[in-house]
C-alpha cells in the first residue's frame, strides 16, 4: 500500500510538470493525423512573421453565408456551348458515300421498241451499284449521276430523266442494299462498341449508348464527346441525362462517339470516421456531401470548430474573398477554409458551399484529444492512472 502510494505521488507531481508542456508540445510528442486548429491559424501567424510580402499566399478564410455564396457562385459551371454543325437536322434518309444501291429499270411491255425490250432482258434490268468517293453512281444510257445527298426518290427521277431517250416510259426503282454512311461509331467505355446503322429518323446520342448497351460506369462518372467533321462537342453523360434538350443532341451518319471515364475525387483525412480517396458520387457535391459521404466527424475525437478545406483558388475568387494578394499570387493562391460547427447557424452552409475535384477536407483533433491520448498511454504503461472525468467527457476510458 505504501509503495503504491509512493507512486501515485510521483506520477501526480509528474503530471503537474508534464501536462503544460503537453500543451505546447502536445501535437509534436503524440502521435496524430494532422495539426490542430491552434497549429493551423499558427501556422499562418508565423508565415505572416516570417515573410511580411508573401503573407497572403497562405490565407485562412472562415466559412459564412457570404463566403460560401461568392464561391458557390464563381463554381457555376457557363452552359456549354453547342456548335452550329450539331444544331442542324441531320440528313436522315440520304445516300452517302460508300453505300450500295439496287437499281431496277422497268421499261413499258406495249412497246418493242425500248433499249431494254430489243435486248431482250423483259424491260426491267437489275444492277447493283456503290456510290463512289465523288459521290455518283453510274447508270447504262444515263450516265454518271449525283447520288450522295440525295434521298432515294431524288435518285429514281434522276436515273428516270437519264434514261428517258433510250428507255419507253421508264419507271425506276432504288432501295439501299447496304449502308455504310448512315451509320454512327460508338467506342470507348460501352459495353459493345462497334457501328450503329441509323434505321430510323431523329435518333440521338442516348439512343446509340443505349443500342451500343450502355457505359459501364455510372453516369457521374462518364464523359461524352461527339465528333461530327471538324466539330466537336464535350459533356458530361450526367449532364446530357440530366439537360436532354440542350445535349441529348440528333447524331448523323458518320459521327463518332467516344465515351471515356472521369474519375473525381477528393481527399479526407484527420478525425472522420471514413477517411481516405472519396470519389464524387455525383455530378456535383457540397460541403454537406461531402461530410455525409465520409460518414461524418468522429465523435470521440474531432474538433467541430475546426473543419478545414485546402484548395488553390484562382486569382479572381480570391480577391472576391477579400484576400489581399502578393507579388507572387499570378494566377492561383492556396487557400484553407475554416468552418465552425459549432456555431449552428453554420449548418445552413453546408449546402451551399461547393467541394471541387483534388480538394483536401481534414477535420482536426479536439484540444483535450491529446490530453486524454496522454493519460492513456500512462494508464497503459503503469495501470494506476485514473483518468479525470472531466477529460473523458467525449473519450472512452483505458481498459
Amino acid at each position: 500500500m505504501h509503495s503504491r502510494r509512493v507512486i501515485r505521488t510521483l506520477l501526480r507531481q509528474f503530471l503537474v510538470l508534464a501536462l503544460p508542456a503537453l500543451g505546447i508540445a502536445g501535437c509534436d510528442l503524440l502521435p496524430s493525423d494532422g495539426p490542430n486548429a491552434n497549429y493551423v491559424l499558427a501556422g499562418a501567424i508565423e508565415k505572416k512573421k516570417a515573410d511580411p510580402a508573401a503573407a497572403e499566399q497562405f490565407a485562412l478564410v472562415g466559412i459564412d453565408g457570404r463566403i460560401a455564396a461568392e464561391v458557390d457562385r464563381f463554381y457555376q459551371s457557363p452552359p456549354i456551348s453547342v456548335p452550329p454543325a450539331f444544331r442542324r437536322n441531320p440528313g436522315f434518309g440520304t445516300v452517302g458515300v460508300g453505300d450500295t444501291l439496287h437499281v431496277t429499270i422497268f421499261e413499258s411491255g406495249s412497246s418493242a421498241s425500248g433499249v431494254f425490250s430489243q435486248a431482250g432482258k423483259g424491260g426491267a434490268p437489275e444492277l447493283t451499284v456503290r456510290v463512289d468517293a465523288d459521290g455518283m453512281i453510274t447508270i447504262p444510257y444515263a450516265g454518271r449521276i449525283q447520288a450522295s445527298g440525295r434521298t432515294v426518290a431524288t435518285i429514281e427521277k434522276a436515273i428516270e430523266k437519264g434514261v428517258a431517250d433510250q428507255v419507253v416510259e421508264p419507271r425506276v426503282m432504288v432501295f439501299v442494299a447496304e449502308s455504310i454512311s448512315s451509320v454512327v461509331s460508338v467506342q470507348g467505355e460501352i459495353a459493345k462498341p462497334g457501328f450503329v446503322p441509323l434505321v430510323k429518323p431523329d435518333v440521338r446520342i442516348l439512343d446509340v449508348i443505349a443500342l451500343s448497351g450502355g457505359t459501364k460506369f455510372p453516369p457521374y462518372e462518364t464523359s461524352v464527346r461527339l465528333t461530327r467533321g471538324r466539330s466537336t462537342i464535350d459533356v458530361g453523360l450526367q449532364t446530357i441525362i440530366e439537360q436532354p434538350d440542350a445535349y441529348n443532341v440528333k447524331v448523323d451518319g458518320g459521327d463518332a462517339v467516344l465515351v471515356t471515364r472521369t474519375i473525381r475525387k477528393f481527399i479526407a483525412l484527420g478525425a472522420v470516421v471514413r477517411p481516405g480517396d472519396q470519389v464524387f458520387l455525383k455530378g456535383s457535391i457540397q460541403l454537406s456531401d461531402a461530410l455525409g459521404q465520409v460518414v461524418g466527424l468522429d465523435a470521440t475525437r474531432s474538433d467541430a470548430k475546426a473543419i478545414y478545406l485546402f484548395r488553390k483558388e484562382p486569382v479572381e475568387l480570391a480577391q472576391r474573398c477579400g484576400i489581399a494578394l502578393s507579388a507572387g499570387n499570378r494566377e492561383y493562391v492556396p487557400v484553407v477554409y475554416q468552418l465552425d460547427l459549432k456555431n449552428p447557424r453554420n449548418f445552413f452552409v453546408l449546402s451551399s458551399f461547393p467541394v471541387r475535384p483534388n480538394d483536401i477536407l481534414y477535420v482536426s483533433a479536439a484540444p483535450l484529444a491529446d490530453v486524454a491520448k496522454f493519460m492513456q498511454i500512462l494508464a497503459g504503461a503503469t495501470g494506476a492512472v485514473t483518468i479525470p472525468r472531466t477529460l473523458t467527457t467525449n473519450f472512452p476510458a483505458a481498459q
